[in-house]
């Protein structure tokens, strides 16, 4: 009876597995790994892993990055101003927050629907470019694109009111 579940394991594929060898030591990131690490790794469909000459090496003497984020350039600009009157008035909010220019987005005056579907728009907006979404005042919000620096100055000439324009 053994032999007869050894020999389904093996039809099955369940059996010890002669030909297994354990993978090789991968190298931390930033590391090469060792020259032999890949003499043995001829497989059997005939390719073979060449070894690269020295001078080739990508890290001969260059310092390794530490990590993958790179640093943006910020820049100031100066808020632009707008007083939406329809929904459609939604692509120059995104065609300015691509431009990475910020937005004041006076929504007061509009009905309650139009101005919700204008502030879902300016959120989407914000998440989807990690830029940031600041209430200014009451209907009053500040769109910041993400490598953009608003200051305080600039923040503080939106009177507490709201804009009148």
């Amino acid at each position: 009876m053994a032999s007869f579940m050894k020999q389904a394991m093996s039809y099955l594929g369940l059996g010890p597995d002669d030909s297994y060898a354990p993978p090789a030591e991968r190298a931390l990131p930033g590391e090469m790994p060792a020259p032999d690490a890949f003499a043995d790794q001829t497989s059997q469909s005939g390719v073979t892993v060449v070894e690269r000459p020295p001078s080739a090496t990508p890290h001969s003497g260059a310092p390794v990055p530490t990590s993958a984020v790179r640093r943006v350039a910020t820049s100031t600009a100066q808020p632009f101003v707008l007083m939406p009157r329809m929904f459609d008035d939604a692509q120059q909010i995104g065609d300015r927050f691509k431009r990475d220019q910020p937005i004041i987005l006076n929504l007061q005056g509009l009905d309650r629907d139009t101005a919700r579907r204008l502030l879902d728009f300016a959120s989407g907006l914000c998440y989807a470019r990690d830029g940031e979404m600041r209430k200014v005042a009451n209907a009053v919000y500040m769109l910041v694109p993400a490598n953009v620096v608003v200051s305080d100055s600039e923040h503080q000439t939106v009177p507490t009111g709201g804009v009148d324009r």
